[in-house]
């Protein structure tokens, strides 16, 4: 079968449905899949387009069978699997949605389903963003006695999940790594003994001004999960890759990577968004940019 990819620097973005993209893909390619999975009823994608366009003024939520949204994901994460090393992480931004007055508690559900088909948990993170964004809380002030409780939400999980090896001793990404790889890929810890060393993250989410996605994770998240679970040169997969968010800090961190999304729109964005940095980056260092992309090789 065959799918339009953009080749940008060294990675492309592919259009298409991931499962069909991925079962041309070889199995243990892959070392880290980063992705924020499509929320169960939360965004109509369809219609969100239809207003980027100009044909709509609103999008309208539309209702989802949630065992057709469990076969869909657990059918996509089974095949990213197949194509993950022994080893390998998958990194999964996920989070409770809201509908008809009630809150489905997707990550819990959602940590089970992956383990069922083969992932093994590893971590929980807590993504805190510092400003929230619906009015919950104020239900208190207005009724300020016991069972009036609802919390604004402002935390998302990032769950880590791994592949495992079968293998003693190799449940890593490093069993293999020479001494100079290990040193190329040493980390700046200026900063880790604060909130990097802790399982809650803050971070600043991106407003709807700087992306045209309608739930993109920001740079700064893509960048850390990127430099803590990956080696320069590996290859990085975002199989719900909406803007091109892990795209765009794989790039920029010397990872090859791969993002696959259905829909056109989110996927030329993302195109621009790679090309721009890549333009940028040739104006800053001419010379590395040149031979970095001579490197770039995918089958």
């Amino acid at each position: 079968m065959s799918f339009e990819t953009n080749q940008v620097g060294r990675g492309k973005i592919v259009v298409g449905d991931c499962l069909s993209v991925m079962r041309e893909m070889d199995d243990d390619q892959v070392i880290l899949a980063l992705t924020s999975p499509p929320y169960f009823n939360a965004i109509n994608y369809d219609d969100h387009t239809r207003k980027l366009a100009g044909h709509t003024e609103r999008w309208e939520r539309v209702e989802v069978s949630y065992d057709e949204y469990r076969s869909f994901l657990t059918d996509r994460f089974k095949e990213l699997l197949r194509v993950t090393k022994p080893g390998g992480h998958n990194v999964v931004n996920i989070a409770p949605v809201g509908w008809k007055g009630e809150r489905t508690p997707l990550p819990f559900h959602f940590v089970g389903w992956m383990e069922e088909i083969g992932w093994r948990f590893k971590e929980d993170i807590i993504w805190e963003k510092p400003v929230a964004k619906d009015r919950r809380s104020g239900v208190l002030l207005q009724h300020p006695y016991p069972g009036y409780y609802y919390p604004s939400l402002v935390a998302e999980y990032i769950f880590v999940f791994q592949k495992p090896s079968g293998t003693k001793g190799r449940d890593n990404i490093y069993w293999n790594r020479t001494e100079d790889e290990k040193e190329a890929n040493r980390l700046n810890l200026a900063d880790y003994q604060g909130e990097k060393s802790k399982n809650v993250w803050n971070i600043r989410p991106m407003s709807p001004q700087e992306n045209i996605h309608p739930c993109p994770y920001p740079l700064d998240l893509a960048r850390r999960v990127i430099e803590f679970y990956s080696y320069k040169n590996d290859l990085v997969i975002d199989i719900f890759a909406g803007s091109g968010q892990t795209n765009l800090a794989a790039e920029r961190l010397e990872r090859r990577h791969i993002g696959i999304e259905i829909v056109r729109e989110y996927a030329d964005y993302a195109v621009e968004q790679l090309k721009a940095s890549a333009n940028q980056a040739t104006v800053e260092h001419p010379n590395s940019i040149a031979e970095k992309s001579k490197e770039a090789r995918y089958g």
